[in-house]
């Protein structure tokens, strides 16, 4: 193999495999032994473009400075990515070294952090009795010379870690678009320097991604940060914040007011404090935001409360992804409303609650680009009123489980006079998928989804490819046993899948999206 253009290689035994057309993935079973093989292939392909290496376990500087070397002989190179390189402050000129043995034709840098299996300070000049002496001290390009074709940067930061580091490397990346900071223990004060360098050198980024290694609570921080560019020069237009812990609802607003003009996307995943201020800010400022994410999954936070959501009309009008959880509170009268007697006369406080609930149906309806539509309804759940032979771990989950929107899959029933509202949705035909609480566990959902709205479904959604309404199984079912409606939804609109996710870190999509 010598004219391989992009070479995939784990040196990780548990290494998942995946394939690609005209890709070589490589996986050894013993990393130690086969790094200067991997070298010496890299150095038999001088035409590679994307260079990833995952799970790289230094043992040695020799092991540094050959791949180093390697790396250096890539006079092509647009895309490197290298797991993992410690994070500790004697590893900090081995970032700088590996950025700078790089072409300048580079275009992304992704560097992830990682524990060294001994400890040893890595030499990157060769000594009298090293056994690469013969080659001399690493090539490297200029440290003053811009990068002009760098456009994603991924840096770990580090609390241990000199800032310096980040000041050289950011200010050699003129254009740089995309930058990714996972933060490893970060300290506040680091993180509150970097925004003014970001505005300095790097004036075209528009993508900033925030990944914590763990929960940190510097969140309030970040977005300042963010809300500290200045959009005369910079166009903000993508944030991601991974593990979003401890966000401050005046932080949020304060970072959207900033940004409103130019951002498109906004994605808080593992959010555990977003408030309705944030939330409503994005829908009713942003008009040119197409995806709003904010994604919880380990328990009921994160959530907008719909009185804050139907308070202002959206102005997002391109709105093609929407996914969180929202609070639209509860029924005085605690008889499910498809099952209670038409004649029944509500309350002042229920009326209420079905007018804001109409509101915010009419809300989503009207936003006509979406294509992904997951919400999650929040129930509050008071153990205490459950008898006490009815409760076991996890109930409460499994109540929220059941949560659903009242009356907004069912086209209503005449016979009885039930409102469904369900046609307020109508006009989203371009709709692929439909997540969140439409689950059959739902017992509302289990008596009113039925022929006339799946019919319904088929016709105004002809481009549905997913709607989650059962459990997780392993194949996708063509037939279910006893259920005339779903078996004629999959036979009308084929390849449809009606199951909810497998439990899996969907958080984490995998490194091919590096490449893309």
């Amino acid at each position: 193999m010598n004219r391989l253009t992009r070479l995939d290689c784990s040196l990780n035994c548990g290494f998942q495999d995946h394939v690609i057309a005209r890709v070589a993935r490589i996986e050894f079973q013993y990393p130690t032994q086969e790094l200067a093989q991997l070298c010496w292939l890299i150095q038999l392909n001088p035409g590679l473009t994307h260079l990833s290496l995952r799970s790289v376990d230094f043992r040695s500087s020799l092991e540094v400075r050959s791949l180093a070397r390697a790396i250096n002989s890539l006079d092509h190179l647009s895309h490197l990515h290298i797991d993992s390189i410690p994070s500790r402050d004697n590893w900090r000129h081995v970032y700088w070294t590996m950025f700078l043995c790089c072409s300048p034709s580079l275009e992304s840098l992704v560097i992830r952090a990682g524990d060294v299996p001994n400890e040893f300070e890595p030499q990157l000049t060769p000594g009298l009795e090293d056994l690469d002496v013969m080659f001399g001290p690493l090539r490297l390009y200029s440290d003053s010379e811009p990068r002009r074709n760098l456009k994603h940067l991924v840096l770990p930061m580090s609390k241990q870690a000199d800032m310096s580091l980040y000041f050289h490397i950011l200010r050699l990346c003129p254009l740089l678009q995309e930058l990714d900071l996972v933060l490893i223990g970060s300290r506040e004060k680091d993180i509150r320097m970097i925004g003014p360098w970001i505005q300095q050198h790097c004036p075209e980024v528009s993508i900033v991604r925030i990944r914590q290694a763990q929960r940190y609570h510097v969140e309030d921080v970040v977005l300042e940060m963010l809300a500290g560019l200045n959009t005369s020069w910079n166009a903000l237009h993508t944030v991601y914040y991974e593990k979003f812990v401890d966000g401050d609802a005046r932080s949020m607003v304060n970072m959207v007011h900033q940004h409103h003009r130019t951002l498109r996307e906004v994605r808080l995943i593992d959010a555990r404090t977003v408030y309705s201020d944030g939330i409503r800010a994005l829908l009713t400022t942003c008009a040119g935001l197409e995806r709003l994410e904010i994604v919880n999954d380990e328990g009921p936070t994160g959530r907008a409360r719909i009185e804050d959501l139907v308070a202002q009309p959206w102005v997002c009008h391109g709105l093609r992804h929407l996914q969180m959880r929202v609070i639209w509170g509860e029924f005085e009268d605690r008889c499910p409303y498809h099952l209670q007697d038409p004649n029944t006369i509500m309350s002042p406080k229920d009326f209420t609650r079905w007018v804001l609930l109409e509101k915010f149906y009419f809300q989503v309806g009207s936003m006509t680009k979406l294509e992904v539509l997951g919400l999650k309804a929040y129930l509050e759940v008071d153990i205490d009123t459950i008898p006490e032979y009815e409760l076991y771990n996890g109930i409460e989950d499994d109540m929220r489980d059941k949560a659903s929107f009242p009356q907004l899959f069912t086209l209503g029933n005449e016979g009885t006079d039930r409102v469904g509202y369900l046609n307020y949705l109508c006009r989203l035909k371009n709709l692929r998928e439909l997540r969140g609480s439409i689950h059959l566990v739902s017992e509302e959902i289990e008596a009113t989804f039925r022929q006339r709205e799946v019919e319904w479904v088929a016709h105004h959604w002809p481009r549905l490819k997913v709607i989650e309404l059962i459990q997780y199984q392993a194949a996708k079912p063509k037939r279910l046993k006893g259920n005339t409606h779903l078996n004629w939804l999959m036979k009308h609109l084929p390849g449809i899948d009606i199951r909810r996710p497998p439990f899996v870190n969907e958080n984490n999509p995998g490194y091919l999206h590096e490449w893309e």
